[in-house]
C-alpha cells in the first residue's frame, strides 16, 4: 500500500467521529424525542386511565370534574409548571343517568337499542304507552291542529324512517396521497367561515330547534321521544340536545333508538299494527358550577427575551355521555399532555412558554376556550389586546384519533413557510400536507377570531364519522396506539420548533 493511501485512511478515522459530533441540535432533540415518545411513551397508559376509569366527560358534569382532577394531577406529576384549573361556566347545569330501559310490549316482545339524550328529565317510573309517528314537526302549527288531545299516554317515535347506510364500503379510512396532493394543491380556500360572534348568535337559535315541539307534545301529555338518524350498524348517536344552561328546558324522556329498531317501528304502523313500548328512565340534574373548568399548565419559557412569549396548544376536554369519550376528545388531549410529557423527560428548556389549555364545553358553543379568551385577550367584540400579540401560535386537535397528516393553514399563507420548515425533518412520520382550506367546528375559531396565528392539525379519519363520533362506541378499542405516538411526536417537534424560531409565527392578513 502507498503511503500516500495510508495518509488518507489515518485521516478519515480522525476526522470520522469528529464527523459524528457535528449533528445539528435540531437533530439532536428529534432523536429525543423519537426515543422518548416510541421507546417510553406514556400515551395509551394515561387514555386507558382516562376513559376506562372516568368514562364520559359531559360538560357541567361531575364525571367531568373526577377526570378533570385526574389529568391536572397527572400533569403537575410530570413537572409541569402553574397548573391550574380556570372557569368558564356560572351556569352550566350538570346532568347525570343513573338507570334506564326501553322495550317493545306488543304486538310482541322486543328489547329496544336505546340511549337518552343529555338533559332529559326521569320518567314517572316504569311507563307504557302505544307508538304515535310524527315524521316532522316543520310547521308547528300543521302539528297543533292534527294531534292537539290525541297524545297524552302516547310514546313519540319522532322523524322518518333512517335510510340504511351502505355496507360495502371501508370503515374505517386513511387519506391517500392523492386527496392530500389536492388538499394541498387548492389556491383559495372553499370552506368559509362565519364570524364568531355570528356564529355564536346562529346557535343560540339552531341548538334549540326542538324546544317549541318538546314543550307542546309535553303538555298534551306525552310519555317520551324516540328518534334516530341514518349511521351504521345499530350504533346509536345521541347527541343533540343543547339544554345545558341552568333555567333551560328539561325535555320530557328523549331517546335515540338504534336505525333498525326505529325501521321496525314505523313499518309496523304502516302495516297497520300498533307497537306499544315500556321505558323508564332516571336521571338527575345539579348546579354545580366548580364543575365547568379548564385544565391549564405549561414549561415556562428560558429564554430572557422570548420567555414572554407563548406557544399554545389546546383540545376539547369535555365529551358527549353515551361513550367514554376515546376518540372525541380523550386521545388528542392525551397527546397534548404527553407531548409535553416528552419535552420535559428530554431536559428541553423552551426560549419561549409552551401553554397547554384543555377546554370544557367545546360541544356546547366552544364554551371552554372562548371563556379563556374572553379573559385573556378581550372580548368578543372588542380589539385583541396586546396579550393576544404575545401568542406566537396556537395548535388545536380534535379530528378523532386518526395520525396527523398535515394542517389547515386556515387561510394563513404567510405561515407556510414555517410549517414546511417543520414537516420536512419528519416526513417518515407525516406527510405534512399544507392547505390553505378552513377547517371548522372546532376551538381554533376561537383563537382565530383574536387574529392569533390558529390551526387544526389534518388527521385520518379512521372510523371517527360513521363509528364513533358523538356514539356509543366512542372507546378505546377505536384508538390506535401507534397513532397517538406518533402525534405525541410529531407535537413535541412543533411546538420546538415554533418555540426555537427566532421570529414568531406570522399573522394572516385580514380581509
Amino acid at each position: 500500500m502507498k503511503f500516500k493511501n495510508i495518509f488518507f485512511i489515518l485521516a478519515f478515522i480522525l476526522i470520522m467521529p469528529n464527523s459524528f459530533s457535528q449533528i445539528s441540535k435540531d437533530q439532536k432533540v428529534l432523536a429525543q424525542i423519537r426515543t422518548e415518545g416510541f421507546l417510553n411513551t406514556q400515551a395509551m397508559s394515561m387514555l386507558e386511565e382516562l376513559t376506562e376509569v372516568y368514562g364520559h366527560r359531559l360538560t357541567g358534569s361531575r364525571e367531568y370534574l373526577a377526570a378533570a382532577n385526574f389529568i391536572s394531577n397527572k400533569m403537575k406529576s410530570l413537572g409541569l409548571d402553574n397548573v391550574h384549573f380556570e372557569n368558564y361556566c356560572d351556569n352550566c347545569r350538570g346532568w347525570s343517568m343513573k338507570s334506564f330501559n326501553v322495550e317493545m310490549t306488543s304486538p310482541n316482545f322486543m328489547h329496544i337499542n336505546a340511549y337518552p339524550l343529555a338533559m332529559a328529565k326521569s320518567s314517572n317510573g316504569i311507563v307504557e304507552g302505544e307508538v304515535v309517528h310524527i315524521e316532522s314537526f316543520r310547521s308547528m302549527d300543521a302539528i297543533r291542529k292534527q294531534y292537539a288531545g290525541k297524545l297524552k299516554g302516547k310514546v313519540v317515535l319522532l322523524g322518518t324512517e333512517p335510510r340504511q347506510m351502505p355496507l360495502n364500503e371501508k370503515v374505517s379510512k386513511r387519506y391517500s396521497e392523492d386527496e392530500l396532493d389536492k388538499m394541498e394543491d387548492k389556491l383559495v380556500p372553499k370552506t368559509k367561515q362565519t364570524p364568531l360572534p355570528d356564529l355564536f348568535k346562529g346557535w343560540e337559535t339552531s341548538d334549540v330547534y326542538d324546544k317549541e315541539f318538546l314543550e307542546f307534545i309535553e303538555a298534551e301529555g306525552a310519555l317520551a321521544v324516540l328518534k334516530s338518524r341514518s349511521i351504521l350498524l345499530g350504533i346509536l348517536h345521541p347527541d343533540g340536545t343543547y339544554y345545558y344552561q341552568t333555567g333551560a328546558l328539561k325535555p320530557l324522556p328523549y331517546f335515540t333508538i338504534m336505525p333498525e329498531h326505529f325501521g321496525r317501528l314505523a313499518r309496523m304502523i304502516k302495516l297497520g299494527a300498533t307497537p306499544k313500548i315500556r321505558l323508564n328512565l332516571e336521571t338527575e340534574f345539579y348546579n354545580e358550577p366548580g364543575n365547568n373548568v379548564n385544565i391549564i399548565g405549561e414549561i415556562t419559557g428560558a429564554d430572557p427575551k422570548l420567555k414572554s412569549e407563548t406557544i399554545l396548544i389546546g383540545a376539547h376536554f369535555d365529551s358527549w355521555h353515551s361513550g367514554t369519550g376515546a376518540t372525541d376528545n380523550g386521545a388528542n388531549s392525551v397527546v397534548l399532555v404527553e407531548a409535553l410529557r416528552i419535552l420535559k423527560a428530554i431536559g428541553y428548556k423552551p426560549k419561549r412558554t409552551l401553554r397547554m389549555g384543555l377546554w370544557g364545553g367545546e360541544e356546547q358553543a366552544f364554551l371552554g376556550s372562548a371563556a379563556y379568551a374572553r379573559q385573556h385577550f378581550g372580548g368578543l367584540l372588542e380589539k385583541p389586546n396586546n396579550a393576544s400579540k404575545k401568542i406566537s401560535a396556537y395548535l388545536n386537535l380534535d379530528n378523532g384519533a386518526g395520525a396527523i397528516r398535515g394542517l389547515y393553514l386556515q387561510k394563513n399563507e404567510m405561515a407556510r413557510p414555517v410549517f414546511e420548515d417543520v414537516f420536512a425533518p419528519i416526513d417518515n412520520l407525516s406527510e405534512g400536507a399544507l392547505t390553505i382550506e378552513n377547517t371548522l367546528s372546532t376551538d381554533h375559531e376561537t383563537f382565530d377570531h383574536y387574529n392569533i396565528p390558529a390551526f387544526q392539525f389534518i388527521q385520518d379519519e379512521l372510523a371517527y364519522g360513521n363509528v364513533t363520533h358523538h356514539t356509543q362506541l366512542d372507546v378505546l378499542e377505536y384508538v390506535p396506539e401507534e397513532d397517538i405516538m406518533k402525534n405525541a411526536v410529531i407535537l413535541a417537534w412543533t411546538i420546538y420548533k415554533l418555540s426555537e424560531n427566532e421570529a414568531m409565527v406570522p399573522r394572516k392578513v385580514r380581509d
